[in-house]
């Protein structure tokens, strides 16, 4: 693993520390509100904030941490089998074998 990717996994956990500090925050400013009676409805901007910048800095963590894209082009993983593993499939089927006895219109049809 690269350096990038402990340095995103270390940031994107420091910002889900502080998103989860500002959910916290949020809910004792409710329950404070609660407990004096008042009817408040929006959020301190302090919390508003920093849960924003907690947000940021959590997806800046997480595309840094994460693995380069694979090549989905068939032709390379087409390159990393054998011909047995292609061509697996049956190289004769027939369905003449079946037996109808069901319905006279099924047996009508046969004719």
């Amino acid at each position: 693993m690269a350096a990038n990717a402990y340095i995103g996994k270390l940031i994107a956990i420091v910002g889900a520390l502080f998103l989860f500090h500002s959910a916290i925050s949020t809910y004792e400013h409710l329950a404070y509100l609660k407990a004096v009676d008042q009817n408040e409805s929006s959020l301190p901007i302090e919390i508003v904030v920093e849960c924003l910048c907690s947000a940021v800095i959590t997806l800046v963590g997480v595309i840094l941490s994460v693995d380069p894209f694979k090549n989905i082009l068939m032709e390379n993983e087409i390159k990393k089998m054998t011909i047995d593993k292609i061509d697996t499939r049956p190289s004769f089927i027939t369905f003449n074998h079946r037996k109808v006895v069901s319905t006279m219109a099924q047996l009508e049809r046969k004719l």
